[in-house]
């Protein structure tokens, strides 16, 4: 309920059916509360708001009935209130009384010259009433009232930085929030860490998920940073947007704070995460197409044409330029090079691409980066150029596999690099698993599997891809087992292997080490 005015009556209609083929149910209707308190006002004063009709009713199978809820906020109250209409079966309609019968004597067993006194075997039925409770919000407002997100009225606490629960991140930062409006608040946004001088940035991350908060409540604002920060000194920024739900205008809020990193947490968040990741901003723009694919005859390559949307409220100077991955010399004529977008607006640049060798493939990456973005990762675009009956092998090799286990001794870290040779092939949407198998077990016990992250799902001649990954550490019990990294890809035809053995033993001081 949007809006409800003090001292109008208002009625909110609930549909309520009956889906039974032959049976007839037969329910009761009350208002509810969840809390004894709501945003400051006695359940029982709230509940005295309300009316229900009917208090009781029966539903003939397939029948539908209409239960209405009548609403009347008196004079002197303002704010979001919570109730619920309560449907639930009226328990003197059924029959509850359960029978229980006896399935077995209790008959003796002898078992080393003693009778054992076995618990005699029943058998029973469970009988269960449903109940339904349909969450109703009252927003009590004065004749004419319209209603402003108050930034004063959002008061966060002090930032802190922890090792994150979640092993995947390396750490989170957590801020307390309260709302000390009358209403139901929305907060969004993102954290942003800086130079110890506070000019230049150097992570941001979303926050973990949007707010919903109900008035005169708290809450945490927690961001998680994939990629950890050494020991010292840095700022943090809080990029957040916060409204009372319904209402379209919000409030920024920007708070600003000092944090230190020391040694002890410093070596605490290096040991989780993925410290190959990256926690820089994505540039904020949409690309089509999303890969440049041609076959060429005779060193000549189609014209193509890329658009370039911006979707954010802000101007954006946008830079494009190519670079080549497997360093095959190519003339790049991009028009234009340099782009002005207003918000929304779209852009179309034309390529023309040039090999200085005719039979040679040319791959790379086309990326777009905006000056209002600075350090902020491009967006890029693959682009394959593969001469007319060339055939290119698949040579993609694994580097060392590294395990070990995070600071605090939960969590198992692994990760490696899969390098592309230059004179290779490409490969498109990979996917990448570290697979556990206890040697002794056999295939007694089914293997631990974990799903690898890649720092890119696109293999081009030339690049460098890193695979990350890790599980609890008490899933896997003391023993020698096989760490299988498999990688494949939808195009391409990569089937990509690498096998090594993990001694785990708690009792000594290395309690995980790779045998090769």
């Amino acid at each position: 309920m949007d809006k409800a005015q003090q001292g109008i009556n208002y009625i909110i209609p609930i549909e309520v059916s009956n889906q039974s083929a032959k049976k007839t149910e037969y329910f009761k209707a009350a208002i509810e509360t969840p809390t004894e308190m709501i945003n400051g006002t006695p359940a029982a004063t709230i509940i005295g708001w309300t009316k229900v009709s009917p208090k009781a009713f029966t539903l003939q199978p397939g029948e539908t009935r209409k239960v209405k809820v009548s609403v009347r906020v008196p004079k002197g109250y303002i704010g979001d209130y919570r109730i619920y209409l309560s449907i639930r079966q009226d328990p003197r309609k059924y029959k509850l009384k359960l029978n229980t019968q006896k399935l077995k004597q209790s008959i003796g067993v002898m078992q080393f010259g003693k009778t054992s006194t076995r618990i005699p075997e029943f058998k029973t039925h469970v009988k269960a009433l449903i109940k339904i409770n349909i969450p109703i919000v009252l927003r009590a407002l004065k004749k004419g009232q319209k209603i402003k997100t108050n930034s004063k009225k959002i008061k966060l606490g002090k930032i802190k930085v922890n090792p994150s629960r979640d092993k995947r991140n390396a750490m989170t930062l957590s801020i307390p929030v309260l709302n000390k409006h009358r209403f139901d608040i929305v907060v969004t946004g993102s954290c942003t860490i800086l130079d110890a001088k506070g000019l230049k940035k150097l992570k941001v991350a979303g926050i973990k998920k949007r707010i919903n908060m109900q008035p005169k409540t708290k809450s945490i604002i927690e961001c998680d940073f994939k990629s950890p920060l050494p020991k010292g000194k840095y700022q943090v920024r809080g990029n957040f947007l916060s409204s009372i739900k319904g209402v379209a205008s919000a409030v920024k809020i920007t708070p600003r704070q000092k944090i230190k990193i020391n040694s002890e947490l410093a070596k605490k968040i290096a040991a989780q995460g993925d410290a190959s990741g990256s926690d820089r901003p994505l540039t904020p723009l949409m690309i089509s197409p999303t890969i440049i694919e041609q076959e060429f005859t005779g060193g000549s390559v189609r014209q193509t044409i890329v658009e370039v949307v911006n979707p954010t409220t802000q101007k954006l100077d946008v830079f494009a330029k190519f670079k080549s991955s497997n360093k095959k010399k190519v003339k790049v004529v991009i028009s234009p090079k340099k782009i002005k977008l207003a918000p929304g607006a779209t852009e179309r640049i034309k390529l023309n691409f040039k090999p200085k060798n005719k039979k040679a493939p040319v791959f790379g990456w086309l990326s777009f980066e905006a000056k209002q973005t600075k350090g902020s990762i491009p967006a890029t675009i693959p682009v394959i150029l593969i001469p007319e009956g060339t055939e290119l092998k698949q040579k993609l090799r694994l580097g060392k596999v590294k395990v070990n286990l995070s600071g605090d001794q939960s969590f198992i870290n692994i990760s490696t690099a899969m390098k592309n040779s230059k004179k290779g092939a490409p490969a498109l949407f990979l996917k990448a698993q570290f697979i556990f198998t206890n040697i002794k077990a056999g295939g007694a016990k089914s293997p631990e599997i974990v799903r690898a992250r890649l720092s890119n799902n696109v293999s081009l001649p030339g690049d460098t891809i890193r695979l990350v990954g890790g599980l609890n550490f008490h899933k896997l019990k003391d023993g020698v087992y096989k760490l299988k990294v498999t990688v494949t890809s939808e195009e391409g035809g990569v089937d990509l292997t690498k096998t090594i053995r993990v001694v785990i033993n708690r009792d000594i001081d290395n309690k995980v080490k790779v045998v090769e």
